[in-house]
């Protein structure tokens, strides 16, 4: 697996992990994608390239406002975006440090990491057209305080950084499974208006009553994502199309909380029925692999404490506005209150609850042979330590200034 600074290994001639066709990792392109590109094209396939070209053009003064953005920073903001980007590969990565260096602009912020993630350190193709489809991604995020552009560019971090450190995982996994993985990291809460699914189910908002109640906001998420990711999937082969399509929709189907409970005692009963025929639960195994996936992407969606305090103690802050603005709401329209308000609050015990909440998906992925949970667990266990001894205020911003 690459890592910053560090030199990539040569493919393997015999290539125990099978070839990709449109790359997530320094990978050689396949012979056979190769002789699909040296065919004479058909018309349809010349009136495709133009659709592409002219979605292209459409973005082009995005893109070209991203590079005015960048270029603008001080030659010390750049150094110290470089500086902050070195560790993107490892958990402990500070995506704070980058959005200061940004000078606060956190879509930009979220820029610079999933360019480091995807395009530098795993090299997707074909950048032509996974370039655009980032850049309408993380512009649809809304403008709220914690499930905005920067939250999908962290899950996607993390998910890098965990399957980094899962080294036998990583490398088992084709990079077509992988660059769909890390796109739907990207995307996993693509437009979240800031509002929890019970809200939504109990207004009858129409996001509910479209997909039935049932997990609205990653429904949601998951049409959005694949409509703007339709001009890259169109040119893939109809049989990798359905393929990458299938796990993109359960990736971001197994964030909804309400899978919770049942994902871990899914995934303990597979670890002990693996154990009582004398093997192992290896996440490397073919059969495990889009499940353990499934298991990365939801820890890396709730891993707030299970990052380094001061990452951890920011996030926190934003996450409690977010949660304290749909407490007013509740009351506002006479709903039963599912989040605190922010007077009722006990900041600590709020904190304390929810890591011994997700400690148990930690600390079952960690069982998982082939994967690596040893460091958010350690995260957590310091996180809970701290709560319980020395916990901040309460108060706006009391969270960020006990970890400054």
């Amino acid at each position: 697996t690459p890592r910053a600074g560090a030199a990539r290994p040569a493919a393997k001639k015999n290539g125990s992990r099978p070839s990709s066709r449109y790359g997530a990792s320094p990978r050689a392109t396949s012979p056979r994608f190769k002789d699909k590109i040296k065919r004479k094209p058909n018309l349809l396939a010349a009136a495709k390239r133009v659709v592409v070209a002219n979605q292209v053009h459409r973005t082009l003064s995005g893109l070209v406002k991203e590079k005015k953005l960048a270029d603008a920073a001080s030659e010390g903001r750049r150094e110290a975006l470089s500086g902050a980007l070195a560790k993107v590969d490892h958990w402990d990565f500070n995506i704070w440090e980058c959005v200061e260096a940004c000078g606060g602009d956190v879509v930009l912020a979220a820029h610079s990491v999933v360019d480091a993630v995807v395009f530098t350190q795993r090299r997707a193709k074909p950048q032509h057209l996974l370039r655009p489809f980032v850049q309408k991604v993380l512009g649809t995020y809304q403008d709220v305080p914690y499930h905005n552009a920067l939250h999908g560019a962290d899950v996607l971090q993390g998910f890098h950084a965990l399957l980094t450190e899962s080294h036998a995982l990583d490398a088992s996994l084709d990079d077509d499974t992988v660059l769909v993985s890390l796109l739907a990291a990207i995307s996993h809460d693509v437009g979240h208006p800031g509002l929890t699914n019970a809200y939504l189910v109990a207004t009858s908002h129409e996001l509910a009553i479209r997909y039935n109640d049932v997990s609205p906001l990653e429904n949601m998420h998951a049409r959005v994502a694949l409509d703007l990711a339709r001009p890259w999937m169109e040119t893939l082969p109809p049989e990798d199309r359905r393929a990458g399509r299938a796990l993109w929709i359960d990736l971001l189907l197994a964030t909804d909380m309400k899978h919770h409970a049942g994902a871990i005692f899914d995934m303990q009963r597979a670890l002990q029925k693996a154990q009582a025929a004398g093997g192992v639960y290896d996440a490397a195994e073919p059969a495990h692999q889009h499940e353990t996936l499934k298991i990365f992407i939801h820890a890396c969606d709730v891993s707030n404490p299970a990052k380094p305090w001061a990452t951890y103690m920011k996030w926190t802050d934003l996450v409690m506005e977010e949660f304290w603005k749909q407490a007013e709401l509740e009351a506002e329209n006479g709903l039963a209150p599912t989040m605190p308000r922010k007077q009722n609050t006990d900041l600590a015990k709020f904190q304390l609850g929810f890591i011994g909440f997700i400690r148990p998906l930690f600390a079952t992925a960690n069982q998982i042979a082939s994967v690596d949970f040893s460091a958010p667990l350690a995260c957590l266990d310091e996180s809970r330590r701290r709560w319980a001894e020395d916990p901040p205020p309460a108060t706006p911003g009391g969270a960020r200034a006990a970890a400054a």
